[in-house]
């Protein structure tokens, strides 16, 4: 089963948003078609570029959710991450690689404003382009915090097990595979992973037959939003390895249930998390998940944090952007 990628979340979320308040727009679809091809995803790009290339408009503002959909003459572009470029080694493997990402950018160069979801990302933004730094505006993402709350009905075994949780699909900058053979050194943890195959059908395979060899990490597949709600609220802790992140919902997600995250040490979780949550480094996660049991934040406390990261919010930050069109 494939689930909604980040940018689709995105984009449903804000059009749910300005719906919600009655803001007259006009919505343009932009179909995806990606397949797998010797298990990486591919094609998803260019079907994209292809697509929004059939649509025009010249009512304004026009804002592109994602650089892969933006028409010549948008105003605003979101860029939720830079990861492929920031990542080359890891994306940019071949000539096709190249050619459609640099195909992603294409059109947005002209645009008056630029959406990034974190100052981590405008930083990355400025550094790779020559966008000025006063075009590109902070919008934090939010949660859907009616899906996102505490649950107590508790999904684990009663075992006398520490459960700890992660969620995300199998790509490789997840690092599944260290975070599997971290848990795997303590047998009083047991990881439960949840998260679709999406296109990552090879490495999915491979970190199954992993996880079989551990014996306390159990791949759970997707799961609705109900029983997902319910992992998040009553595990011990989420834990996170991934080496590159836009934003990263599952921990602000976790933390909206009452639950402690341990998250690998990057600049967008230092920004979005900070002490509220416990960082660490890849060598050290071990010792971090014990320090985390120990030394717990308040379950009210964290929700409290989790709102931080509200569609209210996100919304008033839009308008007031959108509010700029023509004035600059």
């Amino acid at each position: 089963m494939k689930a909604q990628t980040g940018s689709r979340r995105y984009s449903e979320r804000i059009i749910s948003e300005l719906t919600s308040i009655g803001y007259e727009f006009r919505k343009v679809g932009v179909r995806k078609l990606e397949f797998s091809f010797r298990g990486k995803p591919i094609g998803g790009i260019l079907s994209q570029k292809v697509t929004s290339s059939l649509h025009r408009t010249n009512d304004h503002p026009i804002h592109a959710l994602t650089p892969e959909v933006a028409p010549s003459n948008a105003d605003i572009v979101t860029v939720l991450d830079l990861i492929p470029f920031i990542e080359s080694k890891q994306f940019i493997t071949s000539e096709y690689n190249k050619r459609a990402y640099n195909l992603m950018f294409k059109n947005v160069f002209g645009a008056q404003n630029f959406i990034v979801p974190s100052g981590t990302i405008k930083k990355d933004l400025i550094n790779l382009t020559s966008i000025e730094e006063e075009r590109i505006k902070v919008v934090y993402m939010s949660i859907d915090h009616s899906k996102f709350y505490f649950d107590p009905t508790n999904p684990f075994p009663d075992n006398g097990k520490i459960h700890l949780v992660t969620v995300g699909d199998f790509n490789p900058r997840k690092r599944y595979d260290l975070l599997y053979e971290e848990v795997s050194k303590n047998r009083d943890l047991e990881l439960y992973h949840i998260g679709p195959v999406n296109s990552w059908s090879e490495r999915a395979a491979r970190l199954s037959e992993l996880a079989k060899e551990k014996g306390n990490i159990f791949i759970m597949g997707q799961k609705d939003d109900a029983t997902l709600r319910r992992y998040l609220s009553n595990a011990d802790l989420f834990v996170y390895i991934s080496d590159a992140e836009g934003f990263g919902f599952p921990p602000i997600e976790a933390m909206a249930c009452g639950t402690n995250v341990v998250l690998n040490d990057l600049p967008i979780f230092q920004e979005t998390v900070g002490n509220m949550g416990f960082l660490s480094k890849v060598e050290n996660f071990g010792d971090t998940i014990n320090r985390a049991l120990k030394n717990k934040k308040g379950r009210e406390e964290l929700r409290t944090y989790s709102m931080k990261f509200s569609s209210d919010r996100e919304l008033k930050d839009l308008l007031s952007i959108y509010g700029t069109i023509g004035t600059q």
